[in-house]
């Protein structure tokens, strides 16, 4: 096993066949691959984009813990209101991670985390993380902040 594979999927998804990478959205999707395509939202794999070792273990790191958040979340147990105040939470290590690695991959590539949100909460009006005003001209979700490399 090689250190990408940490971020391959054991399963079939949809990869991105796009001739250039130009934008990567960093979301957790239900598989074990959250490095995806801003324009198709298909899936990356790490060494199309050649991520270094560090790279890979920060998002491996990060995505074992949203996703494990996510989890206590859809099980509707006694951690539901746990993890969501956790996914929610704008100075939470999981959200921190998160924008440190979208703004680590920035410096080589434009790079989105997309902020989680629970949708009976209705929509973002501003950045989850800054507070600041979102631009509502955005692919996905309902907007993107350029300061805080989110897409909410």
């Amino acid at each position: 096993m090689n250190l990408y594979d940490r971020l391959r999927p054991d399963t079939d998804i949809e990869y991105c066949d796009c001739s250039q990478i130009t934008r990567i959205l960093l979301v957790y999707t239900l598989s074990v691959n959250p490095i995806h395509c801003y324009e198709c939202k298909g899936a990356i794999d790490p060494e199309r984009i050649s991520l270094s070792n560090k790279r890979t273990e920060k998002i491996a790191s990060w995505h074992r813990v949203f996703s494990s958040l996510y989890d206590l979340w859809m099980d509707s147990g006694e951690y539901e209101n746990f993890a969501k105040k956790s996914l929610l939470n704008k100075e939470g290590e999981v959200n921190t991670e998160a924008v440190k690695i979208a703004k680590d991959l920035s410096t080589e590539i434009p790079t989105y985390y997309w902020w989680w949100h629970d949708f009976d909460d209705g929509d973002f009006t501003e950045c989850p993380n800054c507070n600041g005003v979102i631009d509502q001209d955005n692919k996905h979700g309902v907007g993107k902040c350029e300061k805080c490399c989110i897409v909410a």
